[in-house]
């Protein structure tokens, strides 16, 4: 069958989620596959689920291999949302999973984690090079022959990648990359590559008892209270992909213990990539 390129369609679905959005290149593109990693206990799982309980208008398929029934039922209540078109599968078969999907044909699809998949056709172990492999492959044909689009957690390793064969980050659409320290409140998203828009812009988070918020406005976290007139203090304008950043320099000076000087250093306020 042959499409000429006028009779082609390019719509891109707005999320709820404006941060993700922003990374996404202004949206989601249907039968996109979208490869999300990040450190244990960063909040990939809390922000993929969030978006599943927001998509009030799609039917939404949660995929965990993972947790049980009653973690994510936990996570639901602390984040406090609802969506009736979600559902939610705990299984890692994946002849299991394509038949839920064909059986509901939803429009999204979120998979937690692709290293927690198996195949039978495949003899080895959860997790492994050719397992990781096998099921992203099937999972990118279910997603570009049902124009499903499919979000796939995936585990970060010692050094900083996606865990699993390189190949896996070619074979998908978008790869982004949720960063952050777990003992402070605000996370980074990152895209290192998209198919469909810049790979320049940066999504910022914080993480709330209730669950993840956007932060629309970085300024807020890189400017303490300014008072006009303040010596030691200057405010500088950084550009993050298409945002503009605002950033507090403050100069401080002490006492030398020895020497009696004055020794004077300055350092930035922020947290800057």
């Amino acid at each position: 069958m042959y499409l000429s390129y006028q009779a082609l369609q390019h719509k891109k679905l707005v999320l709820p989620d404006s941060e993700l959005n922003l990374v996404l290149g202004g949206g989601l593109v249907s039968g996109a596959v979208v490869l999300l990693g990040g450190e244990p206990g960063i909040g990939k799982s809390t922000l993929l689920l969030q978006l599943a309980l927001q998509q009030i208008n799609l039917d939404v398929l949660y995929v965990s291999g993972e947790e049980s029934e009653e973690q994510i039922k936990m996570r639901v209540d602390r984040i406090e949302m609802s969506n009736p078109k979600c559902w939610l599968l705990m299984e890692t078969d994946l002849d299991a999973i394509e038949n839920h999907i064909e059986e509901i044909q939803p429009q999204l699809v979120i998979i937690d984690s692709i290293q927690t998949l198996q195949s039978a056709t495949i003899d080895s172990a959860p997790g492994s090079v050719s397992q990781i492999r096998e099921c992203a492959t099937r999972l990118l044909k279910v997603a570009k022959e049902n124009n499903i689009a499919i979000f796939m957690i995936g585990h970060i390793t010692k050094e900083g990648s996606i865990a699993g064969p390189k190949l896996l980050e070619h074979m998908v659409d978008t790869v982004l990359l949720f960063e952050g320290d777990r003992h402070h409140i605000y996370r980074l998203l990152r895209t290192t590559k998209n198919r469909f828009g810049s790979t320049n812009e940066l999504g910022i988070y914080e993480m709330q008892g209730a669950g993840l918020r956007e932060v629309s406005n970085p300024s807020e976290l890189l400017i303490q209270q300014h008072q006009e007139g303040l010596s030691g203090s200057a405010i500088s304008a950084a550009l993050e992909g298409m945002r503009p950043i605002l950033i507090e320099i403050q100069a401080l000076a002490s006492t030398a213990v020895t020497a009696g000087a004055l020794t004077a250093f300055a350092f930035a306020d922020a947290v800057t990539a």
